[in-house]
């Protein structure tokens, strides 16, 4: 029953992951820089060292996500105040108006994917997952 359940879930995570990446592409985004600008706020900053650590990626890549993302002019780093070795990174007005563009194709393509289940079966898929995530923390 595990190998199957962890061969159904791996399976998921593919296809989620494809669907994702068709949904993004005409949005000039991979996940990874749209998970980054579903994180970032205008008024307020996260180290890039932070960055990584939430989206499990190494600083390498995130520099790459936040380089390519401040070449599009939807992200900008700042000095950070409490540490003038660091640097925050903020979403600017055009990456704030290009996000919500992004997520509203993303989530009415999530929400399309969930229609074979009834809201209490969604319910329920929700709070299995919940926990799921919490006892792996």
């Amino acid at each position: 029953m595990e190998k199957e359940l962890f061969t159904t879930l791996r399976e998921l995570l593919l296809l989620l992951v494809w669907e994702m990446m068709r949904v993004l592409r005409p949005f000039h985004l991979t996940p990874e820089q749209f998970d980054t600008l579903l994180l970032l706020e205008v008024d307020n900053g996260w180290r890039m060292g932070d960055l990584s650590g939430r989206l499990l990626v190494d600083n390498s890549k995130m520099t790459r996500i936040v380089d390519y993302l401040e070449a599009q002019s939807w992200a900008e780093r700042r000095p950070d105040s409490e540490d003038r070795r660091a640097q925050q990174v903020f979403l600017t007005a055009q990456g704030n108006a290009h996000r919500e563009k992004a997520q509203v194709a993303h989530l009415e393509t999530l929400q399309s994917s969930l229609t074979t289940f009834s809201e209490a079966e969604r319910i329920q898929l929700l709070n299995l997952l919940t926990n799921w995530r919490s006892a792996l923390r």
